[in-house]
């Protein structure tokens, strides 16, 4: 229309082709709401305009033909039936244009309001993800499976991969087309044809999503606020089965009011949809129910939460997030869904699987929710939001933990990160445990080593008893000299219980005073220093000895050379060549 291009979705009247009415009318901008001057308001005239009302159309306008067939006077009652149908809803006020395709009367004025509404249209926003909801699949012979739809949100490109959802094939473009006319890009709003690579027609069903890979998923849970139509016959009871329409998906479903048994015609209410079948949806979509039998268009919705968990009936509490999720407000809406979220931490594209946002405008709001210390952002390849009662509830668990390590292991200097993972944060990313320590050693609660874990400067102390026994133990090795004994005959060598014996010699190992050279050998770090400093008194660097030459060097036995000389070897102090080795 001269500088403007516009896209007709002409949705079937019949009442027995609703369905395919709403399948086609998702993604529109504005309707003609068409009423024929012989026969005035339908009753599917009248379901139509309930479903546009229902999802949210903002604007439109009203054509009457067939004036031609009719005199003037009829013309205006039909006007009147109009008016009042329309009162208070989104085409109260909007022009009502009594137009002829025969005699052409009022086809000019039409097209000027057609024109008037396209400018005033806000463009669909293109640096969210592709989301293109499929409404026809065909095959073209030379070329594959087309399917068409209208491209809701992003863009879409030639050679670009793309996922189908539900069913997560993953396939790529061979060509686009808009409006008849081959393209290398389309763009939100635009009504699109889309050959794809390798998929049979088979394959796709009406309904199936077509948007970026590995991103989103499929979902047979929706959280949603419902509204009845005052003109609805009945009641709707708690769990009764649904039709329910969102895009070009018609799935069956039964409806769980929360807090309530039944829903009064004219009345709202949050629910659970529980979807026979896998569907996707986003936080935000539109979506209509209708009867299960006969098919009837009884009431509508907007999605609030896509991947909720499963609510009993009876549980008000959830009702509270679910009033926040149906406001405005992003930053008050996405700690509800982090805190309702399966896991502790949600990373960023999970979220955006829920909102389908840009990711610029969601790090934004992340960032921002950060500062004011609403949620915490782990930093990472893909960020993790944690809400931050449930960080400061990790770090306490992590403080009780390492405490209650430290008294039942009091000779240990602290708990193995591994093991504190396992008991705090095994189901959560490695991100956020390392996170949490960072975040604890910050603020001086913890000490972090190299592998363990322990309470801000916390050291070892032995008891008295403990003391008395370190002293009896070293003692032992001090008086053995270059020959110790076994760990099995050092029990025996100490007068204390046997089990107090074995954790102070284990306490000496880890304190490095001991050093253990081989599974049943250990040395008093002393006793190793002079065996190294009468090897270098003899031997210079670069000099060779033997074994022979080594146990007469020290008065040993083969029992102890041996192992003595291998574990010099591993410290790079000699090295062996042949028989002999070399000092380092």
């Amino acid at each position: 229309m001269g500088d403007v291009q516009v896209g007709f979705v002409d949705v079937p009247g019949h009442e027995k082709f609703v369905k395919n009415m709403l399948a086609g009318v998702g993604g529109i901008d504005f309707v003609l709401l068409v009423v024929a001057a012989d026969e005035s308001i339908m009753p599917q005239t009248r379901e139509h305009f309930d479903i546009c009302r229902l999802l949210g159309i903002p604007s439109g306008l009203v054509v009457i033909t067939k004036t031609d067939l009719v005199d003037p006077d009829l013309v205006e009652v039909v006007r009147e039936e109009i008016r009042e149908m329309v009162q208070g809803s989104f085409l109260d006020g909007a022009p009502m244009i009594p137009v002829s395709s025969r005699t052409r009367a009022g086809i000019d004025t039409l097209k000027g309001e057609i024109r008037r509404l396209a400018l005033a249209c806000h463009e669909r926003p293109t640096d969210r993800p592709l989301r293109l909801p499929i409404d026809r699949a065909f095959t073209i012979r030379g070329f594959g499976t087309v399917v068409t739809g209208t491209l809701m949100s992003g863009e879409i490109e030639k050679d670009q991969e793309v996922e189908l959802i539900p069913g997560s094939l993953v396939t790529k473009v061979r060509g686009i087309q808009v409006h008849g006319t081959l393209t290398d890009r389309a763009i939100a709003g635009q009504r699109t044809a889309v050959n794809l690579q390798g998929i049979a027609v088979e394959q796709v069903e009406r309904g199936i999503v077509l948007t970026i890979p590995r991103l989103f998923r499929p979902t047979q849970m929706l959280d949603v606020r419902l509204t009845l139509l005052a003109t609805a016959t009945h009641p709707l009871k708690n769990l009764v089965k649904v039709r329910f329409h969102q895009a070009a998906t018609e799935v069956l479903a039964r409806v769980a009011l929360l807090g309530q048994d039944a829903l009064a015609p004219g009345g709202c209410a949050y629910a659970q949809l529980r979807l026979d079948y896998p569907t996707f949806c986003l936080h935000g979509d539109p979506f209509i129910v209708r009867r299960f039998s006969p098919p009837v268009t009884i009431g509508g919705g907007r999605v609030l939460n896509p991947h909720p968990a499963k609510h009993k009936l009876t549980d008000r509490s959830v009702v509270s997030a679910l009033q926040i999720l149906q406001g405005h407000v992003l930053s008050l809406k996405i700690p509800i869904l982090v805190a309702a979220h399966e896991e502790k931490a949600m990373d960023l594209r999970e979220l955006n699987s829920l909102l389908g946002l840009s990711e610029t405008v969601l790090s934004q709001e992340c960032a921002a929710l950060a500062t004011s210390h609403r949620i915490i952002v782990v930093p990472g390849a893909v960020p993790y939001l944690l809400l931050t009662e449930t960080v400061e509830q990790l770090e306490q668990d992590t403080l009780a933990q390492i405490k209650n390590f430290h008294g039942q292991y009091p000779l240990q200097k602290g708990i193995s990160r591994e093991e504190l993972r396992k008991r705090v944060y095994d189901e959560l990313p490695l991100e956020a445990f390392r996170f949490c320590l960072e975040d604890l050693a910050a603020k001086r609660k913890i000490d972090l080593q190299e592998e363990t874990v322990s309470l801000h400067g916390r050291e070892v102390q032995l008891s008295p008893e403990g003391e008395e026994v370190r002293q009896m133990i070293e003692e032992v090795y001090r008086r053995s000299g270059y020959q110790p004994p076994p760990l099995s005959e050092l029990t025996s060598a100490v007068t204390a219980e046997p089990e107090e014996v074995r954790k102070i010699y284990f306490w000496l190992l880890k304190e490095k005073i001991l050093i253990r050279i081989s599974e049943d050998l250990s040395y008093h770090h002393d006793a190793l220093e002079e065996i190294k400093h009468k090897i270098r008194s003899k031997y210079p660097k670069g000099a060779r000895f033997g074994v022979a030459e080594f146990k007469d060097l020290l008065d040993l036995t083969r029992k102890h050379a041996i192992p003595l000389l291998e574990y010099l070897d591993r410290e790079k102090f000699t090295r062996r060549v042949g028989n002999e080795r070399v000092v380092l």
